[in-house]
């Protein structure tokens, strides 16, 4: 199981900066905001997209399970460059990787990626890809 991360204000101000370009990212940073924890933050999302079986499977930890999911997919060598803090960067792989797993369209795998986006700058790109069990 992932650690709960909590994101502060003013890690969502420097978050929007970064964003400022990105309407939907910007939108899922006002529901990060709003719960704190990034994993609720991503549910509540998903939910709000329909996404099937998040609820469903209420008792698994679906933020977990998807960072899993992508954690080969966002490790790969030819995205070593993204070891850098930065958002924007995170956010397309992140997406690729969730339109493919949840089979749902682009904008709303953009949406949903931006949580996990954030978690992966805040655990740290070098620490989350050098994780056994990210």
């Amino acid at each position: 199981m992932f650690s709960e991360k909590i994101v502060t204000p003013e890690q969502i101000a420097l978050y929007r900066e970064q964003l400022a370009d990105n309407q939907e990212a910007l939108a899922a940073l006002d529901v990060v905001e709003q719960y704190g924890k990034i994993s609720k933050a991503a549910k509540a999302i998903a939910i709000q997209e329909d996404i099937e079986g998040v609820i469903d499977n209420a008792a698994l930890d679906w933020f977990d399970e998807m960072l899993q999911k992508c954690h080969n997919y966002i490790c790969k060598p030819e995205y070593e460059n993204l070891r850098e803090k930065y958002i924007p960067a995170l956010i397309p792989p992140l997406a690729d990787c969730i339109a493919g797993v949840l089979a749902c369209p682009p904008g709303v795998a953009g949406i949903i990626a931006t949580p996990f986006a954030v978690y992966v700058a805040e655990e740290g790109m070098e620490k989350f890809c050098n994780s056994i069990n990210p």
